[in-house]
């Protein structure tokens, strides 16, 4: 399945979204789903309970040494990008530190890409994922 065909069903599984202060960790996972795949890996770090039982529910491995990382602490995150892994967030804060933001915006989730960021993560995503998301 090509990277553009799973952001569009990912979008698509949440097109019914109500308006809600964050995301479900299932529709989180659809999208971290799409954003591994499309870096040719099938792992992230996450510390998350509820993200964790989502992600592996979508057979994704969770490994605390893997590239692609989800954090909410900032002091994780600036360690993470530190060593050059792929920092994912929903958390707006964390931006300066993180490389992909996951956030509701208006009811429905938004994927925004630090650029500055992810010149620096040893992680690269594909084009499909560089053109759809928002860039700051």
């Amino acid at each position: 399945m090509n990277y553009t065909k799973s952001f569009l069903l990912a979008a698509a599984a949440v097109a019914s979204l109500t308006v809600r202060a964050e995301l479900t960790p299932e529709v989180e996972a659809k999208f971290l789903k799409a954003i591994i795949a499309s870096s040719g890996t099938n792992k992230i770090s996450c510390d998350d309970a509820a993200l964790k039982a989502a992600l592996e529910a979508q057979g994704i491995v969770v490994d605390s040494s893997a590239p692609i990382c989800w954090v909410t602490n900032p002091n994780v995150a600036k360690t993470m990008k530190q060593f050059g892994r792929l920092v994912i967030t929903n958390k707006r804060d964390l931006a300066p530190s993180a490389s992909v933001l996951i956030v509701e915006d208006g009811g429905r989730p938004k994927l925004i890409l630090n650029t500055a960021n992810l010149k620096t993560a040893k992680v690269q995503l594909s084009d499909a994922v560089l053109k759809i998301a928002e860039k700051i």
